[in-house]
C-alpha cells in the first residue's frame, strides 16, 4: 500500500478529528461572571472573591469577609466628597484631576447588595479574565512592596469600602466611566471606549456585547 493512498485514506479522519478536539476545547474553555452596576452617574466592576483574585489583587486581603468586590476609578475629589459641590464638579470634568480607586467588599448577592442600581452580567474567559486584573492592578498607585496605597475609608460602612490612590488622570475624556470601557475592552469585549463619558453611553453597548454573546 502506497505512502500516498495511506495518507489519503486517513486525512477525512484525522481532519475530522482536528475539528472536533477544536470544538471540545473551545466548548470547555473555561467562563468566569462578572457584573457592571450602574448607579446612573457611574458604572463600577463587580468581581466574584475567588483565589485567582486573591492572587492578582492584593487589595482583596483588605476585605477578609467579602465574596464580591465592586471596583471603580474616578476624580479624587468628586469620589471622596460627601456632598460634592459643583465646583468640584466642573473642575473634574475641565481640569485634568488626579485620581482615585474605590472598592467596595461586600457578601449579599450582587442583585440584593445594588437593589437601586442597574446590574448587567457578563461571561468572560479566563485568559481575558487575566487580561482584565492586569489592568485593574495598573491602576492602583502601589507601594515597594506591591500594595495599594491607602486613601482612608470608602463610601460605604466601616470595613466595607476602601480609598486607593489611583494611577491616570481624569477629565472630560477619561471619566470613570470611559474606565470600565477601556477595562472591557482589554478584557475581550467588543467595547469601543472612544466617546464614552456618561454611564449609559457605557451600558448602551455593554447591552448589546451581553445579547451577542448569549
Amino acid at each position: 500500500m502506497s505512502r500516498i493512498f495511506i495518507m489519503h485514506l486517513f486525512t477525512p479522519f484525522l481532519t475530522q478529528s482536528i475539528c472536533i478536539i477544536a470544538l471540545l476545547s473551545t466548548s470547555l474553555a473555561e467562563e468566569k461572571p462578572i457584573h457592571l452596576a450602574n448607579t446612573g452617574w457611574h458604572v463600577g466592576i463587580i468581581l466574584p472573591v475567588d483565589n485567582v483574585l486573591k492572587r492578582n489583587l492584593p487589595e482583596t486581603r483588605d476585605f477578609p469577609e467579602a465574596k464580591y468586590l465592586e471596583i471603580g476609578w474616578g476624580d479624587r475629589r468628586f469620589y471622596q466628597s460627601n456632598d460634592p459641590s459643583m465646583d468640584i464638579a466642573v473642575g473634574a470634568l475641565f481640569t485634568a484631576t488626579p485620581s482615585v480607586v474605590h472598592v467596595y467588599g461586600f457578601k449579599k448577592p450582587v442583585e440584593a447588595a445594588f437593589s437601586k442600581a442597574e446590574t448587567l452580567k457578563l461571561e468572560i474567559l479566563d485568559k481575558d479574565y487575566s487580561n482584565l486584573l492586569r489592568f485593574i492592578y495598573g491602576s492602583f498607585v502601589r507601594n515597594a512592596n506591591g500594595a495599594g496605597r491607602s486613601l482612608g475609608k470608602g463610601l460605604y460602612e466601616e470595613g466595607t469600602s476602601q480609598f486607593y490612590e489611583g494611577t491616570g488622570n481624569f477629565h472630560l475624556f477619561n471619566t470613570c466611566n470611559t474606565w470600565v470601557a477601556d477595562a472591557l475592552k482589554v478584557a475581550g469585549f467588543n467595547i469601543n471606549a472612544q466617546g464614552i463619558i456618561t454611564a449609559n453611553n457605557l451600558m448602551e453597548q455593554a447591552r448589546q456585547t451581553a445579547k451577542r454573546a448569549n
